[in-house]
Order: C-alpha cells, then sequence, then structure tokens
C-alpha cells in the first residue's frame, strides 16, 4: 500500500525525469527503467524503515495496523495487540499463504512465545535455519521448564542483546520478581528497532 505522499513523490519524479530525459534526449527506456526503479525504492522504503530502523512504536503499530490485511504485517500487529483470537486469526492466515516449513515454523514460534508456551510447539525447532533464532527458542523451552539455571547460563551465549535481555525478562517473570522483569525487557526493547522493538514494548 502506497501513501499519498509517496504517489505525490513517485509523481514529481516521474515529471521530472521526463522532462530532463527529453532535454537530454535520453532513449526512452533509460527513462522508463529509471522510472520504474524509483517506484520500487519509493515503495519499499517504509517497509524497511518501520520493519527494521524506526523507533517510535507508536508510528510503528500505525504503520503496521494500515497493512494488516497483508498476512506478515497483520500477524505482527495482532501480536503487538495481545489479543491471543486475534493472533490465530492472523496465524491462520499467514499459514495458507507461506507454505515453506522453515518460514511457517518462525511464525508459530513467536505466537507461543507470546503464549508463554513454546514447549508445545518445539517439534517446529528443527525447522528454524537461523541457528541464532533456534537458541533463542531453546532457551525458552529451558525456561517453561523451569530449568532457571541453565536457561541463564544459556542466555549469555546467545547473539542478540535483546534476546538476553528478554529471556532475563521472562526468568524473573517467571520467578515472581515483576519489577526486574519489567527492567529486563525495557533494556530488551531499547537494544533492538522496527518491528521487534514494537513487539517488547508490548511486553512490560
Amino acid at each position: 500500500m502506497i501513501s499519498k505522499t509517496q504517489y505525490f513523490i513517485i509523481f514529481s519524479f516521474a515529471i521530472i525525469f521526463g522532462i530532463t530525459g527529453g532535454l537530454f534526449d535520453l532513449p526512452f527506456g533509460v527513462v522508463v527503467t529509471g522510472i520504474a526503479a524509483a517506484v520500487i525504492f519509493i515503495s519499499i522504503i517504509p517497509y524497511v524503515y518501520f520493519l527494521y530502523y524506526a523507533t517510535n512504536t507508536s508510528k510503528i503499530e500505525q504503520f503496521l495496523s494500515v497493512r494488516k490485511r497483508q498476512p506478515i504485517l497483520g500477524f505482527y500487529w495482532a501480536l503487538g495487540q495481545g489479543k491471543p483470537d486475534l493472533v490465530e486469526d492472523q496465524l491462520e492466515k499467514v499459514l495458507r499463504k507461506y507454505k515453506s516449513p522453515s518460514h511457517q515454523a518462525l511464525f508459530i514460534l513467536a505466537e507461543a512465545s507470546r503464549r508463554g508456551n513454546v514447549r508445545s510447539v518445539s517439534s517446529h525447532l528443527h525447522q528454524v535455519k537461523q541457528t541464532h533464532i533456534r537458541e533463542y527458542y531453546e532457551v525458552q523451552v529451558l525456561l517453561e521448564e523451569r530449568r532457571f539455571e541453565e536457561a541463564k547460563g544459556k542466555a549469555d551465549t546467545l547473539k542478540k542483546d535483546w534476546m538476553n535481555e528478554s529471556i532475563l525478562g521472562r526468568l524473573y517473570s517467571l520467578s515472581g520478581d515483576a519489577e526486574a522483569s519489567r527492567n529486563h525487557y525495557i533494556r530488551a526493547s531499547q537494544c533492538c528497532k522496527g518491528v521487534q522493538r514494537y513487539l517488547l514494548e508490548g511486553m512490560y
């Protein structure tokens, strides 16, 4: 979905590039290719920014909400809302569209993680190709099995700081220390940007 601002930028660029092409007698193919490349680039900028770089979670939520009919974005939006029925509905849409077992595993595990029950879908762990993501969910299984010391030790070896901090947040939550849990979730959200920050801020 392209916003009005993007439409304006694309239209303006097309006119400017078209006029420039005429003035410098550029081949028609070059002009069309340049305009097409600009359209694609301008269209994907918001996706890259809000998914990976934005820090304002209210704007991230707004971005996802407007595009929630797109299965993956709708799934992330639903996770942030924290409503189980809504999440399940969006997960079904994702699974219907994306058939790859490795892709499906990521969304299934993310949904289970939000419920605090990764162990129930642990059979999907071996389908996750990214080692650091698989290890993150494996540590969550340890937490659910109340193997706290083992989980804490493995958390220190996780590749990303937000993973370590979120594991500690969950650990202290299960241990009954709400304040320590919240502090770790806050630190976890500060270690990342984009959708991941949006989801982590919903944990405290």
